[in-house]
């Protein structure tokens, strides 16, 4: 088999792969340049391209956004997946191999098979023959090890096979160890030598049409940004004789896992509100800090299900959210409606968000401000290319607030900046309205309460059922070794939720608008 002089590839992965939040595509880039010409310290948001010569051979990497691995394609946001895509007219006149990445120690059910085969299905069936599957390592891992990995999860297994059982473990920490890179491309010289035409096929009308759309929300980002500049200056020219230095008043609303206590305590500068992955927001809090010598409120509010319509959520949940504006009289002069970045804003989220924000009033909308958490997705990108990409669900969102939205990067709360800007806007806002929110339901602490009772009567009979049977079992031990579990219930009420909370993995699909 002759050497071949040139190699070109795309690194493909997703993120948060059991527990591991990178799968290591970046990594494992540099590790076969060399050197660090790939960013690992964030997320690619946006396809990077980069070239180096190993042993006479010209290398091309493309590196690519990765997906959330529990995702359904149609929950990926529009904008990574053309980008993902994009990355073949990177490497003309296409890639010889495209080099999945995967953390070796890393779990693989089923539901991220489902999620690998939707993101690479725009790719085409032949796919398949040009891929290799590196394990990114970061410790010894031995084969033997690996092997008894491979048959623990028979989708990894799957895998595997349908790649023909190309697969390379690869370490990312030792990039002084030149044998293992040079194994790898003798890999990747196999599939050049057996393969058809050597590399990936490119369908030039197809992507023409990808690129089109890319270049078509580029311009309409440019459009929007210049709209909403000059929205801004007329609103801060009626500021100008008007006190915008009294006391600020804010809701956060949006869906569960949306960052609502995080961005709540980057507005605030400091861990007001608790935030952890297995909590939620279950009733409204009220807390407070002085920014910029001014007092500002904010109230956080529990968090509805993706997808769910406002009929699934509790009454409890939605007398809560209706409680919210009570909790800071006379009114906010804000909703901050918490939207990641992250995730697509498909029909079933819109339809989700729009029923949601009627328990506010109508009215609620004339001061609402969509706050895009995950502010680190964007990478170098914009958040007007995002939303030009994410048309028509997300354009209609910026229809009813007015265009008015705020980007916030939650992990870093020592950005006071962020903060500022955002406080800016809201005064802007305020000053346009002519004042804040006034929409008092007088009768939601009552209905509220009357709730609130009621759960109470539920939880003593459960600890009185319970107290019986430990009593009864009393001395005995009726633990058993193995427990089976059927889990039922209708259509979206968290069933596949609940197996993943249980078994403390993301096992079963949680798809945003799937069911099982």
């Amino acid at each position: 088999m002759a050497e071949p002089q040139e190699m070109r590839a795309v690194l493909i992965g997703g993120r948060e792969l059991g527990g591991i939040e990178a799968s290591g595509k970046s990594s494992v880039g540099n590790t076969i340049l060399g050197r660090d010409v790939f960013p690992t310290h964030r997320r690619t948001a946006s396809c990077q391209k980069a070239e180096g010569e190993v042993s006479g051979c010209k290398i091309t990497l493309v590196d690519t956004p990765g997906w959330w691995w529990h995702y359904s394609v149609e929950n990926t946001p529009m904008f990574d997946r053309l980008e993902m895509t994009q990355s073949l007219l990177l490497c003309p006149p296409g890639p010889h191999v495209f080099l999945l990445v995967l953390p070796v120690d890393s779990v693989f059910p089923e539901i991220y098979r489902f999620a690998l085969e939707e993101h690479i299905g725009a790719f085409g069936k032949q796919i398949w023959k040009h891929m290799i599957v590196v394990f990114s390592a970061t410790r010894p891992f031995s084969e033997s090890t690996f092997e008894n990995h491979v048959k623990n999860w028979p989708d990894l297994s799957w895998l595997l096979k349908k790649c023909m059982n190309r697969y390379h473990v690869l370490d990312i920490t030792n990039g002084s160890d030149g044998s293992q890179v040079q194994t790898l491309l003798y890999k990747i010289a196999k599939i050049m030598s057996t393969e058809v035409g050597h590399y990936f096929e490119i369908d030039s009308t197809m992507y023409d049409k990808r690129d089109e759309r890319r270049r078509g929300a580029q311009e309409k980002a440019q459009q929007r940004r210049l709209a909403v500049q000059r929205q801004r200056d007329e609103l801060k020219s009626r500021m100008q004789s008007k006190n915008s230095t009294g006391d600020m008043r804010l809701i956060v609303v949006g869906a569960s896992w949306a960052g609502r206590s995080s961005a709540a305590n980057v507005i605030l500068g400091r861990n007001a509100f608790e935030v952890d992955e297995g909590r939620t927001t279950v009733r409204c809090q009220v807390k407070q800090n002085e920014i910029n010598e001014r007092r500002v409120t904010v109230v956080d509010t529990p968090g509805w299900y993706y997808s769910n319509p406002v009929s699934q959520t509790s009454e409890t949940d939605k007398l809560e959210i209706k409680r919210s504006v009570n909790l800071c009289a006379p009114g906010p002069h804000a909703v901050l409606l918490t939207v990641p970045i992250a995730t697509a804003f498909n029909r079933s989220y819109k339809t989700a968000v729009e029923e949601h924000m009627n328990l506010l009033g109508e009215k609620a909308w004339d001061h609402t401000i969509v706050l895009f958490t995950r502010g680190d997705w964007l990478g170098d990108t914009t958040v007007e290319e995002r939303i030009e990409t994410e048309e028509p669900h997300l354009e209609w969102l910026m229809k009813k607030c007015g265009n008015r939205f705020h980007v916030l990067t939650c992990k870093n709360q020592s950005d006071f900046k962020q903060t500022t800007e955002l406080m800016e806007k809201i005064d802007e806002m305020v000053a346009g309205n002519g004042g804040h929110y006034e929409t008092i339901d007088p009768e939601v602490e009552e209905k509220l309460t009357v709730v609130q009772n009621t759960a109470k009567i539920i939880r003593r009979k459960v600890r009185r059922q319970r107290k019986i049977l430990q009593d009864f079992f009393k001395g005995e031990n009726y633990k058993v070794p193995k427990l089976r579990m059927v889990l039922l219930g209708k259509e979206k009420s968290g069933k596949s939720s609940s197996g993943n909370t249980i078994l403390c993995k993301y096992l079963f699909q949680t798809s945003l608008s799937e069911v099982t």
